[in-house]
């Protein structure tokens, strides 16, 4: 271990005895790893965070650490890149789908990986299960190439910074980063993504590099007329402890504004209960309740996905609990690349195969883009039909 990470199964293995987990339980989450798309790096502050008396059941494990025979049986229409983010770049870490906003792709690293990731095809270390593409840029490169495009492209006036997660990249490149978008005269948002308010939220207290460079260029856009926020991502209310509160109230109180964003995970966070609760500690930290995503149909991740009629239902049951100001919204980013809906915005529901039909008119018209129930949702005739027709066009005959 340094500085308290683990990084490998040895020393987790190691970790996992000195907490007294049992030799079953072990093999289970080793195993798991071997399956899993993401690496493995958990930092000391979730290690601590993890209830290893009640490992089976603890939320944190499971997003982290997923035991073998937690995985389930695939949809055949999972993909590794499911919002088909490769095929809407427009150069290396550069994604332009909505006219006025981007996804801008700063690193492909992370202080931890969450097993549900939806970029598994960029982020992390290859894995014995995958391997990852390269986007073969350097930082200063990919910031250059932003920049460039940003200024030829005057309509845009959104960016969203990402990765991997801000918080693996050094402070001065944040600087020379926010530094040049400060000179964009079109942009009226940046937006940095980060989960390490969860991860290690110690690096966002006051007097530390982030908290100081997040504070300053909050109070320099905000001079011109440009709002900086974060975007950050809880999934679970223990997941917010003492320090990640901390951390929080301290940049809400020197004006940074902070959304969070929450993927449905099944198991995990899919009652109206845990939302509930979520929605009350993230408005007591000074964050600002924002997304609960659908789960993405991503490969590799499957026993993390709720059917949408889950999404559905706590949402309706969460309306009128809050403030509409604090109420998230809930979205299902449309597979293949057709952005984000709100949950109820499907054209059409085929509750026999669970196939939902979605349009996004903003960004292709009247296309139909399809999101798929898990199997397990399923009738088992209904399971093994989807198996061997394995597509919507074959399974409608379209072919």
């Amino acid at each position: 271990m340094i500085n308290g990470v683990i990084f490998n199964t040895k020393e987790l293995l190691d970790y996992m005895n000195l907490m007294q987990v049992n030799s079953e339980l072990q093999y289970e989450i080793v195993e798991g790893i071997k399956k899993n798309t993401m690496a493995l790096r958990l930092t000391s502050h979730v290690l601590q965070l993890i209830d290893w008396k009640n490992i089976l059941i603890d939320p944190i494990r499971k997003q982290f650490l997923p035991l073998l025979s937690e995985y389930s049986l695939p949809h055949p229409s999972l993909e590794v890149d499911s919002l088909s983010e490769i095929s809407s770049q427009v150069s290396p870490g550069i994604i332009h789908r909505y006219p006025k906003k981007i996804l801008f792709l700063l690193t492909s690293f992370c202080p931890m990986y969450c097993s549900f990731c939806t970029r598994s095809y960029l982020v992390g270390p290859s894995t014995e299960t995958l391997s990852k593409i390269n986007l073969n840029k350097s930082l200063a490169d990919k910031i250059n190439a932003l920049i460039n495009y940003l200024k030829s492209n005057s309509d845009i006036n959104d960016v969203v910074i990402s990765g991997g997660d801000i918080a693996s990249v050094e402070t001065g490149i944040i600087d020379r980063l926010l530094a040049n978008l400060a000179t964009i005269k079109s942009l009226k948002t940046v937006r940095l993504a980060t989960r390490t308010l969860l991860f290690d939220p110690k690096i966002f207290l006051p007097n530390t590099s982030f908290f100081d460079i997040i504070t300053q260029y909050s109070d320099k856009f905000k001079q011109r007329n440009i709002e900086l926020s974060i975007q950050c991502h809880f999934n679970h209310p223990i997941e917010i402890s003492e320090e990640s509160q901390q951390a929080a109230l301290s940049l809400w109180k020197s004006g940074v504004i902070i959304r969070n964003q929450t993927v449905l995970l099944d198991g995990i966070n899919s009652t109206i209960d845990l939302q509930k609760k979520l929605i009350k500690k993230l408005v007591a930290s000074g964050i600002q309740p924002y997304y609960v995503y659908q789960m993405d149909m991503v490969a590799n991740a499957e026993h993390f996905r709720t059917n949408l009629a889950t999404c559905i239902n706590i949402s309706k049951n969460l309306t009128g609990v809050f403030p509409g100001f604090q109420l998230p919204r809930f979205i299902v980013d449309l597979p293949g690349g057709g952005g984000k809906r709100s949950v109820y915005e499907y054209e059409f529901y085929d509750q026999k195969y669970g196939i939902y039909g979605f349009k996004s008119p903003l960004i292709s018209g009247g296309k139909i883009y399809y999101y798929c129930d898990p199997l397990r949702y399923l009738e088992p005739n209904i399971q093994k039909e989807w198996t061997e027709k394995k597509t919507i066009s074959n399974l409608y005959s379209l072919n």
